[in-house]
């Protein structure tokens, strides 16, 4: 299953019986996305706002045809219930919890891939396609339906970037929130793939930041003849090297991993780099005069070593 939503999405909710779970039930449903069940160990039999609580995956995947979760559980909780959502055969998973064990997130990467699932997360505020359907807690009236794949690093960034387009008439075909830890369970370059392929998505704005090696994926995919026009915008510019700045993988370990050197590298690969919020709109309007033919299949980029 393609991390790329819509309202074919029959979803389970982790953790329901929580404030998130509670909370997203009805913020999901006024959107369109299909809720059917929730898993709350104990508090099988029950329901919230109509939603039938289960006491396994399992059981919700049975009774409801579920093929899509959400995990609303705390960090520490996180590991069993992914693993149980993915082995149970849902084919897209989101786990939002920030704070989650880098072991964790390995082997939940493993598990996904093992299970031909599709993980997103940790770290994440999750994905929304606009006038579709959404998987996360994103303000939905920050979005608008379009031609502009957003893949982000950050949450709030997101939102931020998302509502400009939108105020500038400028909608979005899918928002993934990728996060912002070491190990994801979709890269950078996974969603880049996935924004290839999709014929709904024709350019592309890219949200990052200091640390890691997402930015050379996007760099790597931008070069490419083939590629869909890419806009960006690195945040961390005023970060003294050696201190993480906020997300775990915020933390710049060489000169590669520093402000100055993705946004030299980017631009060097023909992405349009806003150097400020107030730049995004117009750095995305030049991508978008970049349209090309319809693309060629995707390949995946090197690994920065």
């Amino acid at each position: 299953m393609s991390i790329l939503l819509d309202r074919g999405n029959r979803v389970l909710i982790q953790g329901i019986t929580g404030h998130m779970g509670t909370f997203f039930v009805e913020d999901a449903r006024r959107y369109g996305t299909q809720v059917v069940a929730g898993v709350s160990p104990g508090r099988e039999g029950a329901e919230v706002g109509g939603v039938p609580v289960f006491g396994s995956v399992r059981a919700a995947r049975e009774t409801t045809g579920a093929d899509t979760a959400i995990v609303f559980v705390p960090p520490a909780a996180v590991l069993g219930a992914a693993l149980e959502a993915i082995e149970g055969g849902c084919r897209l998973v989101v786990a939002t919890a920030d704070e989650l064990p880098v072991q964790d997130a390995i082997e939940l990467r493993a598990a996904a891939r093992a299970h031909s699932a599709a993980f997103v997360g940790p770290n994440t505020p999750g994905i929304i396609s606009p006038g579709k359907a959404k998987l996360g807690f994103m303000p939905s009236f920050c979005y608008g339906r379009g031609p502009v794949g957003v893949i982000s690093r950050s949450g709030s960034l997101s939102y931020e970037c998302c509502k400009r387009l939108t105020l500038a008439g400028i909608g979005q075909s899918t928002v993934i929130g990728i996060g912002g830890d070491p190990v994801k369970g979709t890269t950078a370059a996974e969603a880049l793939a996935l924004f290839h392929d999709d014929p709904e998505t024709e350019a592309l704005l890219y949200l990052g930041e200091i640390g890691g090696s997402d930015e050379d994926e996007v760099a790597w995919y931008a070069a490419r003849a083939e590629a869909k026009p890419v806009a960006a915008l690195i945040v961390g510019r005023t970060a003294p090297p050696g201190k993480k700045m906020g997300h775990a993988a915020a933390l710049i370990g060489s000169r590669a991993d520093g402000h100055a050197a993705k946004v030299t590298l980017l631009s060097d690969a023909g992405v349009a780099v806003a150097a400020t919020l107030t730049e995004v709109i117009p750095a995305m309007r030049a991508a978008l005069a970049r349209r090309p033919a319809p693309a060629a299949a995707y390949a995946t980029a090197p690994q920065r070593s």
